[in-house]
């Protein structure tokens, strides 16, 4: 049976080295994976690197990292952490989860900042990502927002949702989806606005299905609601370079 390495004050080591003490000829099977490791796979992933690569770059052993990425019960000691976010292009303080639960943007504005207008063909192509978006709803009581996990198919946002939102969910609509990036201080954002509706044909919702939405707050959430924009607008946020002398 493979012995996992146990948690050290010392670094994992150098490339090629063990220094937990532990030497483990079988390979780690997959299991529950920490939020650490998640977040350094996601950004490893984002970034493009494998998981040698990422070893080679922080100077760690590539099989702990291996290891690491598929554990749950795995650390790293902050000499690895440190090198691993520095890797990554990030920080510890990211890796471990400090900014998520403050909102994106409190960083300061980049040094030569240029708001620009999205095409529709650009707009479609951000909203072809999918991801998280906010459905805007006019209610009695003024506009609402609420966060959906959602596609864009055929043209239109699609996303699903329980009994009780369907109910205030008719006529038009608007959607929003955005994307920053803190480290350039730049980024972009959609708007939609289209009528919205459900999707009740059987073959329709068999297509939608095989889309694989999966709303994050769980739940039964069995609506498939279509949203078919008439009108699609984004904008830009861009760092130009510093203007030349006269």
């Amino acid at each position: 049976m493979t012995k996992a390495p146990p948690h050290s004050e010392e670094d994992p080591g150098t490339q090629g080295t063990r220094s937990w003490g532990t030497v483990i000829t079988e390979k780690p099977q997959s299991r529950g994976v920490g939020d650490l490791a998640r977040r350094v796979t996601r950004r490893r992933t984002e970034l493009g690197l494998s998981s040698e690569e990422l070893a080679r770059r922080a100077g760690i052993d590539a099989w702990f990292l291996a290891y690491f990425e598929q554990s749950s019960d795995s650390a790293l000691t902050g000499g690895a952490l440190s090198r691993v976010a520095l890797a990554l292009d990030t920080t510890p303080f990211y890796l471990e989860g400090g900014e998520v639960d403050r909102p994106p943007g409190a960083g300061r504005a980049g040094p030569h900042p240029a708001l620009e207008s999205l095409s529709p063909e650009q707009c479609e192509a951000h909203l072809a990502t999918g991801g998280i978006g906010r459905i805007i709803l006019s209610t009695e009581s003024g506009p609402v927002a609420f966060p959906v996990n959602f596609v864009f198919a055929g043209g239109a946002v699609i996303f699903r949702t329980s009994d009780a939102m369907v109910d205030r969910i008719s006529g038009v609509v608007a959607f929003e989806v955005d994307q920053i990036d803190e480290a350039m201080s730049d980024g972009w954002s959609v708007l939609v606005r289209g009528h919205a509706g459900l999707i009740e044909d059987p073959e329709e919702r068999g297509a939608v299905a095989r889309l694989g939405i999966e709303p994050w707050a769980g739940g039964a959430r069995l609506n498939l609601v279509r949203i078919a924009p008439f009108e699609m607008t984004g904008r830009v946020i861009v760092q130009r370079q510093s203007p030349q002398p006269v």
